[in-house]
């Protein structure tokens, strides 16, 4: 198998978009970089660095990055706001109390986002549709984008119900019609996502096999997405099936341990079925790893936060200060929710003390209270500066951390394959043994509400919680329960920036409510 492409080339040099009411609109995307549209058309590497650009789109903080976690995260039971109280942290002070509305700029930004990467794989899937590279190529660049848009139309559909289906690149005497600025129905989206996904399991290679490389879709990543975006549309067979499929081609397991799952040792390793890839998992310019290549500020934004003093570990010396900013922090209530056997809540969770100091996994030493400000933070999210990939600008360099970020997991396809179980009278103990088993845990039944619960803590932090309670309509119940104020017909999608309304002419409607 290959690397992954290089990142500086994951550009695409196509026209842009009209810009709609001569205004920014998600619609625009500019021109980039050095790759022009006829390399494309004959050249089978050109073609394959213009859908590089595709999954450059992964980098962006509301696609799968920092803002997307803050949002599936903070308005759940899972996390808080965290960081000091004058910190807004990314509106995550409105997600929290569930006090925003259609100006949170959040929302814009996840908008704008997935939307851009939407535009950079239509432009895409436009040339290598006329492509006369060899058909065998071509299919397999055409499976990857459309895997790339799915995962964002299903980011964008689950955020915000119906929304713009874009599946071309309108020319400037359409994109002000009405078909690019109205919404379309979340029925609609999910059967967009469903097709490319479908596309993608027929024609993606598997994991290692010739023509795979590290860290591009592949068919059981296409599969396993699948089979989670039919477990929201409760297609109870369909998630079965794709989940099962996943689970007969022998090319994932678990992971030995679960803690080194979220560590760059466990990168691309045999429970990941889709990951971004960062740092050293990218193919790099020469001189070393590009700052373009990372999710910015992901494990920065979520480190913990205080005043720290310079250390050394194994001959290597940090004097950063603190590991960042202290964002979505696990909450008090996700901390009681583990068995105390259970050794996720110790790979998950970093507890600071008021009386003693804290050593990580690495080595590194956070001090006691008040000297690091919050109670917990999210594991899943550190990056050791000791013992893992430096940033693009060295020890210190906080902004950078060349950390993956798990997009799907095999757990996770094990847990699918038990909730669609228990709808159509299949065994739903054995995959909910594997997941409960390596936890340290005994299981003795597989109700669906276990099912659920083990969903909480084993995906827990990694962004979809709070789908994951609106999908099961515990939403009102969960939320209302710890005193946030979630409306029942409301806040089981967030508002249409308003933004886009306005670029939209009105003609973009908002969801109920707001």
């Amino acid at each position: 198998m290959k690397k992954i492409f290089n990142i500086t080339t994951l550009v695409l040099l196509v026209s842009a978009l009209l810009v709609v009411s001569c205004k920014r609109s998600f619609l625009d995307v500019p021109p980039q970089g050095d790759l022009t549209r006829e390399q494309a058309l004959i050249d089978p590497v050109a073609a394959d660095k213009l859908v590089g650009g595709v999954y450059n789109a992964l980098y962006l903080q509301g696609t799968v990055g920092l803002k997307f976690a803050i949002v599936g995260d903070v308005t759940s039971d899972n996390s808080d706001k965290g960081s000091v109280d004058s910190d807004p942290g990314f509106d995550g002070i409105f997600l929290d109390a569930f006090n925003y509305n259609p100006n949170t700029g959040i929302f814009n930004d996840l908008w704008n986002d997935n939307y851009f990467g939407i535009s950079r794989a239509n432009k895409a899937l436009g040339i290598l549709n006329s492509s006369t590279i060899d058909e065998t190529t071509k299919t397999r660049l055409i499976g990857e984008v459309r895997f790339i848009r799915a995962l964002l139309y299903f980011n964008l559909v689950r955020e915000f119900g119906g929304v713009i289906k874009l599946v071309d690149t309108p020319d400037p005497a359409q994109a002000n019609g009405d078909a690019y600025q109205t919404k379309s129905t979340a029925a609609e989206i999910y059967q967009v996502i469903v097709d490319d996904l479908k596309f993608g399991a027929d024609n993606l290679p598997m994991k290692a096999e010739a023509g795979a490389v590290v860290g591009r879709a592949t068919k059981g990543a296409a599969q396993g997405l699948l089979s989670k975006v039919y477990l929201y549309q409760e297609n109870w067979q369909g998630a079965y099936d794709m989940s099962q499929a996943v689970m007969n081609s022998n090319k994932y397991d678990l992971g030995a341990n679960y803690a080194e799952v979220f560590r760059e040792v466990g990168a691309n390793n045999i429970e990941s079925l889709f990951e971004v890839q960062t740092g050293n998992f990218a193919t790099q310019t020469t001189g070393g790893i590009s700052c373009d290549a990372i999710s910015k500020n992901y494990s920065n934004f979520q480190g913990p936060r205080g005043t720290f003093g310079a250390q050394t570990v194994n001959g290597k010396t940090y004097t950063g200060g603190d590991l960042g900013f202290g964002l979505n922090t696990p909450s008090a209530n996700l901390a009681t929710a583990y068995a105390a056997s259970d050794v996720r809540r110790a790979g998950t969770i970093i507890f600071t003390s008021e009386t003693a100091t804290t050593t990580l996994w690495d080595g590194f030493i956070l001090p006691a209270r008040p000297a690091v400000v919050n109670e917990r933070y999210n594991y899943k999210g550190y990056h050791s500066p000791f013992s893992e990939s430096n940033g693009c600008n060295g020890i210190n360099d906080k902004d950078n951390k060349p950390k993956n970020i798990r997009i799907l997991r095999f757990a996770e396809i094990l847990l699918i394959n038990a909730e669609a179980a228990t709808h159509i009278g299949q065994d739903a103990t054995t995959p909910l043994r594997r997941v409960r088993s390596r936890a340290g845990l005994l299981t003795t039944s597989a109700s669906v509400s276990d099912i659920w619960n083990e969903r909480r803590l084993e995906l827990a932090m990694e962004g979809d919680r709070f789908f994951d309670l609106v999908r099961t309509k515990q939403a009102s119940a969960v939320m209302n329960a710890l005193g946030k104020p979630f409306i029942t017909g409301k806040h089981e999608v967030f508002p249409i920036p308003q933004q886009q309304r306005d670029l939209s002419g009105g003609r973009l409607l908002q969801n109920p409510n707001y």
